[in-house]
């Protein structure tokens, strides 16, 4: 009796595996760069995106003179990329931290700017302040 019940309870345990193994779906990944030129500024963003969270990569050039970069990641919220830029600014050997968002419209990525608040030296949107799209820094395009 007792080889009997330890028998079906390591029979259901190899079932219970088996399906959580074949219920565990690969998130799909997606890898997109882009491009943004502004006056003399450019800026360069490289995407991956998986499931409803964003990485990659963000460079601003200005004038060919100086420049940002570092890396981004955050969460995908409907059509908006809510995330931190972490970056070196050219010649600094500091870190800084802020916040980016990218509104999806056209197939293209719209940056956005909002109110700022500070802690610990980080900086952040404001907490239930609207985020303007309507005047960008930047507008990304797909880059082939």
């Amino acid at each position: 009796m007792k080889v009997t019940k330890s028998l079906l309870l390591c029979a259901i345990g190899v079932i219970a595996l088996l399906i959580q193994g074949c219920d565990s779906r690969e998130k799909k990944v997606v890898r997109t760069s882009y491009l943004a030129i502004k006056g003399a500024d450019t800026a360069i963003l490289k995407l991956t995106i998986t499931g409803t969270q964003f990485t990659g990569q963000y460079e601003v050039n200005y004038h060919g003179s100086f420049k940002d970069s570092g890396d981004v990641k955050g969460a995908i919220k409907g059509d908006t990329l809510i995330g931190d830029y972490h970056f070196q600014h050219y010649g600094l050997e500091k870190w800084l931290r802020g916040p980016i968002a990218l509104l999806k419209k056209d197939g293209r990525l719209i940056l956005g700017t909002g109110t700022l608040e500070s802690y610990m030296g980080i900086n952040y949107f404001k907490r239930g302040a609207p985020i303007d799209y309507s005047a960008p820094k930047f507008i990304f395009q797909k880059s082939y």
